[in-house]
């Protein structure tokens, strides 16, 4: 009923916006889709195959010199936001696995001058040499692994929702302002100010090279700017003209854990290692018969070279003792399934009341909870986290970096002759207007990426772990948060401020996520961490050897200056 209902709203909706170009019936139309979201928000809201994660897990490689104590805020001192890095994942997607119903399939994508519409004012960019998605394993292809009506949806569902909790609200006076001066650690902060409003200048995106992810982001985008036609007559004289990149390039080898082909081919080796050791062999031998009933069951489901799908950590096919993937590898049927491929399929037809008779609610979350663990269980190794996520992370803590550095640069460049820890920041900023802030790096980076992808960065930041499975339109926050003091200004100078610290604050679905190596001044795991230990624990574990023992033989990986090598190697 409820697909039925959504595809003939938008069909009408698509008829009323061809009968006219007139920009305010466009605004109506835009609050037609907020009627429309308010009605199923419920619905968007609920993800029946939620995986829960369990949380006893350890967390190895904790170093305990990075262990301290620390205290984010002194009794004068106030918190202003600088910076957020926006990790999300895609919309809700067709099954990445061909099935036999391929034309239902089809009838839950969004019509072609829909997604023409949610690209207006973006454009690709794409590497000289060409290059896409499609060679993963997970990309999909025809109806399947794509963005869904009801995925776009709920990405511009997620554009209006940041929008609001980013952008300052004259109605709240510290929203205005985005200074938090009353607690010991800051409570929600605004990213757009007055001084530094909201513009399509001052948000970078990146995104996967898969439709779906692309698509997103756009969705996204269009919640984000409703009103992106003014943004765009204003900047650059044509209407029509694209405002906002979307960077593709070459990110489909480090935005996922696991690229095809990998980063480096001892990462496949590793993975195949962790994956075979005995307390995983053990659980997985108990749920074996598991796999092969529902993969049983799922036969008469399955389209043609639905057992040729192979992605996923630890699970992906390979050929030879290298571990190197290939596409040639031959392809028989297997049985079971790789649990990625029976997670993923089960989702798409739980969600859609499509499961086989004779599988259940349970049977779905039995395959979620697995995945979910043996995910963790693998991307938890501090190698195997370095390997996948380093260079993803190593850009995020580089962006924050540079954006500490330009306003150093800046105050430099005023002549105040601040000491190093002592950075003076004028009360001006910002007030130059656009020329001034093209110069900087962005307020709001966005990343259009995959459930995996989060995972990933988890892993590799140390985060404590989420109750559930990421779903579909998660995204983690990542805050870079400046602790300054008011300081008494020389006459004739203006108002001047002293920064004393640069915070990075982590969430997920707006839940705070504390870090789980390092401390706060009460011995529990810190609400926020300094920009320079983050910096310090990415790159603490570099010369870090990890030994597997598995069939008698000992194995030696290590993590040295970005890349994952054998120890003889290294040497």
């Amino acid at each position: 009923i409820f697909h039925n209902f959504s595809t003939k709203f938008v069909r009408h909706a698509q008829e009323f916006m061809a009968m006219t170009s007139v920009r305010q019936s466009k605004q109506r139309h835009l609050w037609l889709l907020l009627i429309y979201l308010a009605l199923v928000d419920s619905l968007l809201s609920i993800h029946p195959c939620s995986a829960s994660i369990p949380t006893s897990l350890s967390t190895p490689g904790s170093s305990s010199s990075l262990s301290t104590s620390i205290s984010p805020k002194t009794s004068k001192s106030k918190f202003r936001l600088r910076q957020v890095q926006l990790i999300h994942r895609h919309g809700d997607r067709t099954p990445i696995t061909p099935m036999k119903d391929e034309e239902y399939w089809h009838g839950t994508l969004p019509e072609k001058h829909v997604l023409e519409g949610i690209a207006k004012g973006t454009a690709l960019v794409r590497p000289e040499e060409g290059g896409g998605g499609g060679g993963h394993g997970a990309a999909g292809r025809g109806p399947f692994g794509q963005l869904t009506l009801m995925g776009l949806l709920q990405m511009i569902r997620l554009g209006e929702k940041l929008r609001e909790e980013l952008s300052h609200s004259t109605t709240t006076p510290e929203s205005s302002t985005g200074i938090n001066d009353k607690s010991p650690h800051p409570g929600h902060l605004k990213l757009f100010t007055p001084s530094e409003p909201l513009h399509p200048r001052r948000v970078s995106v990146m995104s996967t090279d898969f439709p779906r992810t692309i698509q997103s982001v756009q969705a996204l985008l269009t919640g984000f700017f409703p009103d992106i036609d003014d943004f765009a007559s204003t900047t650059n004289g044509e209407g029509d003209a694209p405002i906002i990149s979307i960077d593709v390039r070459n990110t489909n080898s480090y935005l996922i854990p696991d690229p095809q082909p990998r980063q480096s081919p001892h990462q496949l080796v590793l993975e195949q290692k962790l994956s075979n050791r005995p307390h995983l062999l053990e659980r997985e031998e108990q749920l074996k018969e598991v796999a092969k009933r529902i993969t049983n069951q799922l036969e008469d489901y399955l389209g043609h070279g639905a057992d040729g799908i192979s992605f996923g950590i630890g699970e992906e096919k390979t050929t030879g003792d290298d571990g190197k993937y290939s596409k040639e590898v031959e392809m028989t049927t297997t049985k079971p399934l790789a649990w990625a491929q029976l997670s993923e399929i089960l989702t798409c037809l739980h969600s859609r009341n499509r499961l086989p008779p004779s599988l259940t609610s349970e049977d779905v979350q039995t395959v979620s909870n697995h995945v979910a663990w043996r995910w963790f269980e693998n991307l938890r190794n501090p190698v195997l986290a370095k390997a996948s996520m380093w260079k993803f992370a190593d850009r995020i803590l580089d962006s924050m970096e540079r954006k500490v550095r330009v306003e150093c640069e800046r105050v430099k460049c005023n002549g105040d002759g601040s000491k190093v820890g002592e950075l003076i920041v004028r009360s001006n900023v910002g007030k130059e207007g656009l020329d001034v802030e093209c110069e900087e790096e962005p307020l709001l980076c966005i990343y259009s990426a995959h459930d995996s992808t989060l995972i990933g960065m988890l892993c590799i930041l140390q985060l404590e772990q989420p109750t559930e499975w990421p779903e579909y339109g998660s995204y983690l926050k990542i805050e870079l948060i400046r602790e300054e003091m008011d300081e008494d200004a020389d006459a004739g100078t203006g108002e001047q401020t002293k920064v004393m610290n640069h915070w990075v604050r982590f969430s997920l679905n707006g839940e705070i996520l504390r870090s789980t190596w390092l401390k706060d001044e009460n011995g529990e795991n810190a609400i926020m961490v300094p920009l320079e230990k983050l910096k310090e624990m990415i790159h603490l574990e570099h010369d870090m050897e990890e030994e597997l023992e598995s069939s008698g033989l000992g194995l030696k990986f290590r993590w040295n200056k970005g890349l994952i090598v054998e120890s003889n190697e290294a040497q």
